[in-house]
């Protein structure tokens, strides 16, 4: 018995020894391999294809936001710092700098191939010439319908009335405007894309627009997992699937009542334009725009871009002005003492409305609606601030980090949109507030959500004051519910008119 415990005893240390020696030797090589490399500088992990995804994994299920995760990383790495997950190469940029500079280079502007993308949004969003002819159609359709111009001011005035009508009848009642905010946004962008406003009473639009919210809530903040799916159980996967396809079947109704009316003569929304664009020059190519099979998950991805971000900032301001009475006050003051009482604020107000801009910009701001952007993805090798970026590499842009920066900002943290006052009262925009993304694929939505806010919130401040609904009532927490998009928790606060 004690020569077999010696016999076993030997060969157990040997194979131990040979184990270490194995791990050694792939240890050492990874190492070699990631040098010669040359990504930016990360954090190191032993198993070279799992890489850092369950140090990933690990924050999600703690529930700290992935935008955070990656912040507090960048103080070890660096403002530009990657890691490997699942075999894929990512790239964090976490300052406004590099991110202006990456988002400069066309090889680092691609979309990535992803089946969770093409669930939430579209079954075609993948290879998109989104870039090029597609982004010069879709500007093309914003410009006919004057968006972004004073011609478009009159559409989102007439929204605003009826959202203005809707708070009056709520007259001190406790209510969640969440339903409110988005009916009147989703009703302007319905306008465009499908010629027509639904009612408050259609269960259409409230079917449509809380799938999407709820896609936006399965999909993760900047949507990671969609690209690494660590963290999505089957559940959630199958619901992500059910709501596509009910998402794209209402996208496909809209879009065959317009094929039957069709009349190249009389184009009235975008769904006509796209239509007679197909008309004119239809692609059989997969990645084209003009290939009928793409039209109606890109529909639906214009659809949820025009209306879930623009609707979250007005319900975030709701709670802000709530919480932060002293800032409400002195916009009521400012739009009085610059409007008056007896018309409601126009775009030509806004270069005498300093503060009530500062809010909106300081908003933007400590929200940090979308923490993550729409992820980019390297379209070829390429090299950046002497790193190489593999092609296929995914590029993240942190877009809370630079709205949160210490370093810029000094106090980010707080609310407060003085700091967007100089010193004479006169409102500036630094570079650093880039709430819809920088580069080639900057938001195509930005000027529409822009004029839609300032027109919003001045017309709700000029009509009603946001309260708490009692005394003793909570002040909304601000906390957000993390998704691509980061929503509000649910709030009950009080509309009060204005005399």
């Amino acid at each position: 018995m004690a020569e077999s415990s010696i016999v076993l005893s030997m060969i157990s240390g040997s194979s131990f020894a040979n184990i270490l020696l194995m791990v050694v030797i792939l240890v050492t090589v990874f190492f070699f391999l990631s040098k010669k490399s040359n990504l930016p500088p990360g954090p190191w992990t032993l198993i070279p294809y799992i890489g850092f995804a369950p140090n990933i994994a690990y924050a999600l299920y703690k529930g700290e936001p992935l935008y955070k995760f990656l912040m507090g990383l960048s103080n070890k790495y660096g403002q530009v710092f990657s890691f490997t997950a699942l075999g894929i190469p990512i790239v964090v940029l976490n300052e406004f700098k590099a991110i202006r500079d990456a988002f400069q280079d066309t090889k680092l502007n691609d979309r990535g191939e992803n089946e969770m993308q093409a669930k939430v949004f579209s079954r075609s969003y993948n290879k998109w010439d989104d870039m090029g002819p597609y982004r010069i159609f879709a500007l093309a359709c914003f410009r006919q319908f004057g968006i972004g111009t004073s011609r478009f001011e009159e559409p989102i005035s007439k929204e605003s009335t009826y959202l203005i009508e809707e708070l009056s009848n709520l007259q001190g009642q406790s209510v969640n405007l969440s339903w409110h905010f988005n009916h009147a946004v989703s009703n302007i962008i319905c306008k465009v894309v499908f010629g027509t406003r639904f009612e408050l009473s259609d269960e259409r639009i409230h079917r449509l627009t809380s799938l999407l919210n709820r896609q936006n809530e399965l999909s993760g903040a900047g949507g990671l997992e969609m690209f690494i799916p660590i963290n999505i159980p089957s559940k959630a996967k199958h619901e992500i699937n059910k709501n596509g396809n009910e998402l794209h079947e209402f996208i496909n109704g809209m879009i065959e009542r317009h094929r039957k009316n069709f009349d190249p003569n009389n184009l009235n929304d975008v769904i006509d334009l796209w239509l007679n664009e197909i008309r004119l020059h239809k692609s059989d190519d997969p990645n084209s725009f003009r290939n009928p099979d793409n039209m109606t998950g890109q529909i639906l991805v214009i659809f949820q871009a025009g209306t879930d971000t623009t609707s979250n900032t007005l319900r975030w301001g709701s709670q802000y002005l709530v919480r932060y009475p002293e800032v409400q006050d002195r916009i009521h003051h400012e739009i009085d003492t610059v409007v008056g009482r007896n018309r409601l604020p126009k775009l030509d107000d806004k270069p005498n409305l300093p503060y009530t801009q500062a809010f909106i910009t300081e908003l933007h701001r400590i929200v940090s609606l979308g923490p993550l952007s729409v992820f980019h993805v390297a379209a070829d090798t390429t090299t950046f601030r002497s790193y190489t970026i593999p092609k296929n590499s995914v590029v993240i842009s942190n877009l809370y980090a630079v709205m949160h920066s210490p370093e810029v900002w000094g106090d980010p943290e707080e609310f407060r949109p003085e700091r967007f006052l100089d010193d004479d009262g006169n409102f500036h925009e630094p570079n650093e507030v880039i709430p819809f993304g920088i580069g080639h694929r900057v938001c195509l939505g930005e000027a529409l959500a822009r004029q839609q806010l300032f027109i919003f919130f001045t017309h709700l401040l000029h009509q009603f004051k946001f309260e708490k609904t009692s005394e003793n009532a909570p002040m909304p927490t601000l906390k957000p519910i993390d998704g691509m998009v980061l929503h509000p928790e649910p709030y009950k606060l009080r509309v009060t008119k204005r005399e």
